[in-house]
């Protein structure tokens, strides 16, 4: 999804549901909010080097997983669409209606495909 936004993003993310609905599963890897809304599972990837902060590794890569759900999943789709923006409550809100949008997407589908 590199270089997609705004529409194009919510387009690919409800083509991406609408593909794993169809019996098949997706592993998607997205900076974009808007994408990882729609999911059903969000899982996090994160990376902190114990260099010196420049991004050179100083030395071996501290690599977290972790799967975000309830109010962390908010505030992971928060930080993802306002990135270094200190958005407080406006991002937390869109990050809200973002997902609000993704659930009622994944269920309009699941219903199109149980009448099927």
């Amino acid at each position: 999804d590199a270089h997609v936004g705004g529409r194009a993003a919510a387009a690919m993310a409800r083509l991406l549901v609408g593909q794993s609905r169809g019996g098949g599963q997706i592993i998607s890897v997205t900076h974009s909010a808007s994408i990882a809304a729609v999911s059903d599972r969000h899982v996090v990837v994160e990376r902190n080097d114990d260099g010196d902060g420049s991004g050179n590794l100083g030395g071996s890569p501290n690599v977290r997983v972790r799967v975000a759900e309830g109010s962390d999943r908010t505030v992971e789709l928060a930080r993802m669409a306002a990135g270094d923006f200190d958005l407080g409550e406006k991002a937390d809100s869109f990050a809200e209606a973002l997902l609000q949008e993704g659930l009622r997407h994944r269920e309009e589908l699941d219903s199109a495909v149980r009448t099927v």
